[in-house]
């Protein structure tokens, strides 16, 4: 009975002892943003993250979602709809989906996306990322203002 015991306890020591060197995952930066469809509807659009992750392990970013705004100009939830792995000591780019309608819009505001009347170029993020390995899940808060270019 005593063995029972002593293999799970050496299991959670060892996985903790691992996690006393883990660095925060980082959403490094907006990479892009392409619009595959606008109208006075609605958007379909895909925002491309960076991000970074500094461990000697690789993780699992689960579904997660952030509030988009274009200069200043509320897109919507754009959604990381599965889970991906991101590899260790390692930067990649993700993209994230925005499916909105633009029922709480100002139609001002829709009109100048359509015109393409920008006077910013200011993509804001906010939401939380969602990252984990095995048992272990953490959220990330992610918070990016960066002027980018259109595409």
């Amino acid at each position: 009975m005593p063995k029972l015991f002593f293999i799970p306890f050496t299991f959670i020591l060892l996985l903790l002892s691992g996690c006393s060197s883990y660095k925060e995952i980082q959403c490094s930066g907006v990479e892009g943003f392409k619009v595959s469809k606008i109208n006075t509807e609605g958007i379909e659009a895909q925002v491309l993250l960076a991000i970074k992750n500094p461990n000697r392990m690789g993780f699992t970013i689960y579904p997660s979602e952030f509030d988009i705004k274009y200069s200043g100009i509320y897109l919507g939830k754009a959604k990381l709809t599965e889970k991906v792995h991101i590899r260790k000591h390692a930067e990649e780019t993700y993209s994230f989906a925005i499916n909105n309608n633009f029922k709480d819009v100002n139609l001002m505001d829709v009109l100048k996306l359509l015109g393409n009347i920008n006077f910013s170029n200011t993509m804001e993020v906010k939401g939380d990322l969602k990252v984990g390995k095995f048992l272990i899940k953490k959220t990330v808060p992610v918070n990016l203002s960066e002027k980018i270019g259109q595409n």
